[in-house]
């Protein structure tokens, strides 16, 4: 048993210490990546340095495109790998979950672990794929509520120093970090290509449906347009709302905080001493696989865990 904890101690320092070095050099190659971007941006280099218009494909090879775009779903995808501003295809993903499927299904085959686990393994394989990418778009989001305020007050000045509001968008997509700069950048080369600022500011909302700061944003440009007003005092007022609302958001997360860390625990412990009982005793723990009657009591212990997450997720939701 000793021998075992020694064993778990070593892995989990190990595997702290991994993080943190990837953590220092994600941090690291972030910050010079937005400086050769804002480099890049002073010298006209921008357009040239990388792709901002992403194109419209569902696969990479021409000859594939129609038929991946006639497939149920597709197009659903298309805008799913849009939101989160991913470089993949349609017909990637789809290879992906795939490959994803049958080594959920094959690994568990092999272990002589059963047809429920297969098929369990199997499914959570094949939507692992899609869940990333839900996951991605969810924090790309959250990453431009977050600039979006500072984003507002920038072309607020700029648009009181006399600067139309296309040059706005580039003095964004030239000053602030990812993902909001990507945005505005990509606004800016539309009206460059010849859209109209409505029509660029309607594609933003279009890029980020899930985003309701920045439909606010698209919704006041397009009706002061056509009603006219102060568009700087504006952008001012919507980036302190925003301030306003995170400060109300930041104090309620603070409030709820137990409640989550409680969750959190009460969904890891089944986890954990599933772990323990497969390390300290593997015949005992073998015996829910290779039985019918440990593999129903298995598939009953995931559902059950499955809805008790789900259930203390939606007890620490708080309406406003």
């Amino acid at each position: 048993m000793r021998d075992v904890l020694v064993v778990l101690v070593s892995l989990v320092v190990v595997a702290g210490l991994e993080g943190a070095f990837h953590l220092a050099r994600y941090m690291s190659g972030r910050r010079r990546a937005q400086l050769l971007r804002r480099l890049s941006t002073s010298e006209g280099r921008e357009a040239a340095a990388a792709p901002l218009l992403r194109r419209d494909r569902y696969a990479a090879s021409p000859a594939l495109d129609p038929l991946v775009r006639a497939l149920p779903g597709a197009h659903a995808l298309e805008r799913l790998l849009v939101e989160a501003d991913s470089p993949l295809t349609v017909a990637r993903l789809l290879a992906g979950s795939a490959a994803a499927l049958c080594a959920g299904v094959l690994v568990p085959v092999a272990l002589g672990a059963g047809l429920p686990a297969a098929l369990a393994l199997g499914a959570l394989g094949g939507a692992a794929p899609t869940l990333a990418l839900l996951a991605a778009r969810s924090r790309r989001s959250t990453r431009l509520s977050e600039q979006l305020p500072e984003a507002l007050d920038m072309m607020s000045r700029s648009l009181r120093a006399g600067h139309a509001l296309p040059s706005a968008f580039r003095l964004v997509a030239g000053e602030m970090p990812v993902p909001v700069s990507t945005e505005f950048a990509r606004a800016w080369e539309e009206q460059q290509l010849g859209l109209s600022t409505e029509q660029a500011v309607v594609n933003i909302a279009g890029r980020c449906r899930l985003n309701r700061d920045l439909q606010i944003f698209a919704v006041s440009v397009l009706v002061q347009k056509e009603t006219g007003g102060n568009l700087a005092e504006i952008l001012e007022n919507i980036a302190a709302t925003l301030r306003d609302r995170f400060r109300f958001q930041s104090k309620l997360r603070s409030l709820t905080a137990e409640g989550r860390a409680s969750g959190l625990v009460l969904g890891a412990l089944p986890i954990g001493m599933a772990l323990f009982l497969a390390v300290a005793n593997p015949q005992y723990f073998s015996r829910f696989f290779d039985n019918p009657i440990g593999q129903a009591i298995l598939l009953y212990a995931a559902a059950s865990w499955l809805l008790g997450g789900w259930w203390l997720l939606r007890m620490g939701e708080v309406e406003y």
